[in-house]
């Protein structure tokens, strides 16, 4: 089941749509924008990047989730000797996007967390792995590359560059320094494990910054940030995890030749994946794809309620005192139960290949 290869370029959830004769319009709308506002900004802004620098966006247009409400989160990624043009480079890159406009309204800029909007050097994304060096956002931007970002260079012309030689870099990072592929008897169960414990600390840590952010922002769109975590980042996670649980008891990757080389390959088909679809491609293989079904109908009330311009101000605007007698966020926050219910089926109801990966490396 799971030594198949998932497909990048594929589109899992519409074959899955087909097959079960699904609409799933808001889905469907959200991928379709997100690509052609890839192609707005690769055409505004590739003259900005070469071999060693790329403009990496990440958030819900890497996803191929563009609502009305995206942002354009991104990154000019140099794999690189720094030097006094990257600066002016990203000022201009920053210009440029606040100029574009996409279906007759502006793009909308980057939080002002700091974390996207600016430059970023490949060697502290790979080199500083824990430690006080790994700062909240390197750590941010080095895990976003593996789940939900997209390089423009690559994107249109498909050309190797900064951003595809850092992902490869992370990867061969986490699998080099990792004990578990050190020497030993026993390889039946092997995982990235270290990668893996990368994947939940980001996790916790977004769920920690939301109770930061609560502190510091006086619960300021606590209403809308609370939905967001609990659906479109819970699902990010989820195809983090799931990304790894497709190494577990992986007999193709046991075979002759270089196994960490052959785990780098294998994991880089989910890197260049959406998680939406990494999430259909190892459900169907594990003989899930009903429930599958219920979580796709789930996330496209999701997407209908991020599209939903009046709404999603209204969700800005909510006194955190107010929410939970608030009939909107209510029904928003009752979306985001249901995903967890199948989740949690999905993971521990049935004996499952699933379910014993789960319990032993997604708990302790």
């Amino acid at each position: 089941m799971l030594d198949q290869v998932i497909e990048p370029e594929k589109d899992y959830v519409a074959k899955l749509a087909n097959k079960y004769k699904k609409q799933w319009q808001n889905i469907t709308k959200a991928r379709t924008d997100a690509i052609e506002v890839k192609k707005i900004l690769y055409e505004n802004l590739k003259y900005f990047t070469s071999e060693d620098v790329d403009v990496v966006v990440f958030g819900s247009l890497a996803r191929q989730e563009w609502t009305t409400g995206s942002d354009v989160d991104w990154t000019m990624l140099i794999d690189g000797q720094a030097n006094l043009e990257h600066k002016p480079i990203a000022r201009k890159i920053a210009q440029v996007l606040g100029e574009l406009e996409f279906k007759g309204k502006p793009l909308k800029h980057p939080g002002s967390e700091g974390i996207f909007g600016n430059m970023s050097f490949s060697h502290e994304i790979v080199h500083h792995i824990g430690g006080q060096s790994d700062t909240n956002r390197n750590m941010t931007q080095r895990i976003l590359l593996l789940l939900e970002a997209t390089s423009l260079r690559s994107f249109i012309i498909n050309e190797d560059g900064s951003c595809e030689r850092t992902i490869r870099q992370i990867l061969n990072r986490y699998l080099e320094g990792d004990s578990n592929f050190h020497p030993q008897s026993n390889d039946e169960s092997r995982i990235p494990r270290f990668l893996l414990n990368d994947i939940v600390r980001f996790w916790r840590t977004m769920c920690v910054d939301f109770a930061y952010k609560d502190w510091e922002q006086a619960g300021k769109k606590w209403a809308l940030r609370n939905i967001k975590l609990r659906t479109s980042r819970k699902l990010l996670f989820v195809a983090g995890m799931l990304t790894v649980f497709s190494c577990f008891k992986n007999e193709s990757l046991k075979r002759d030749g270089d196994y960490i080389l052959k785990l780098q390959d294998h994991l880089l088909n989910f890197v260049h994946s959406t998680p939406l679809n990494i999430i259909v491609w190892t459900l169907q293989r594990i003989k899930r794809e009903k429930d599958c079904v219920k979580l796709l109908d789930i996330y496209e009330q999701f997407l209908a309620c991020m599209n939903k311009e009046p709404l999603r101000q209204h969700l800005e605007s909510l006194n955190q005192e107010d929410v939970y007698v608030d009939k909107d966020f209510l029904e928003c926050r009752e979306i985001s139960h249901q995903l967890q219910v199948v989740l949690q089926d999905i993971c521990f109801k049935e004996v499952s290949l699933l379910r014993e990966f789960t319990c032993e490396y997604g708990v302790f």
